[in-house]
């Protein structure tokens, strides 16, 4: 039992470690806005997987199998939300930075979440990665699927974490944040990415 839930962690870390948009989007906030901003949308995006363990556990993980079209509004939802987000970066200027970083920044938890559960693939592979892992005999496989999710999310959760903690005080470090001025293009270029990886998975 023991062994399977550490093989589990060992490769969630693995995946979660893994380059993507969506940690290069908390490091380059984590050092433009500081580690709570970087926090806020890190426990955004993790939190998303809840929702998706969630979906598994209830079952509409298989239906969303069966319904291929419902994923696709999905994530057509979630890109146009992107996009949008995405130009209100690239349009800031100079002179009202700082007011749109303020908004931008109130809704980063919402921001990371909207990410995460506007790509119902992750039910999807939640409900292949699982099985693979399951550790009792004669627990039912909801109760194991949430143990599961939970220990994702967990170590999800520290991974991003540790990378906002970490880049923040690396740009404290070498000051990239006071001499880099175009870190709303840079997050804008991160959203345009995102959507696209949903609109063309």
């Amino acid at each position: 039992m023991l062994n399977t839930l550490f093989l589990f962690l060992f490769t969630s870390l693995t995946l979660t470690l893994f380059p993507g948009p969506d940690i290069l989007l908390v490091i380059s906030t984590s050092v433009q806005r500081g580690w709570r901003s970087g926090f806020e949308l890190s426990l955004g995006l993790t939190s998303g997987i809840l929702i998706h363990t969630l979906v598994v556990v209830l079952g509409v993980g298989s239906l969303l199998a069966i319904y291929p079209q419902v994923i696709r509004l999905i994530e057509l939802m979630g890109a146009a939300y992107l996009i949008y987000l995405g130009v209100m970066s690239w349009r800031v200027k100079s002179t009202d930075s700082m007011s749109t970083n303020k908004k931008i920044t109130q809704n980063l938890f919402v921001t990371g979440l909207i990410m995460n559960i506007s790509n119902p693939k992750v039910s999807l592979f939640f409900l292949s990665f699982f099985p693979v892992f399951l550790f009792h005999d004669s627990w039912s496989y909801a109760v194991q699927f949430l143990i599961l999710g939970v220990l994702f999310f967990i170590q999800a959760v520290f991974v991003f974490f540790s990378c906002s903690l970490f880049f923040h005080r690396l740009g404290q470090k070498i000051q990239v944040s006071k001499s880099f001025d175009h870190w709303d293009k840079v997050q804008a270029v991160l959203f345009f990415v995102i959507a696209l990886v949903l609109i063309y998975p």
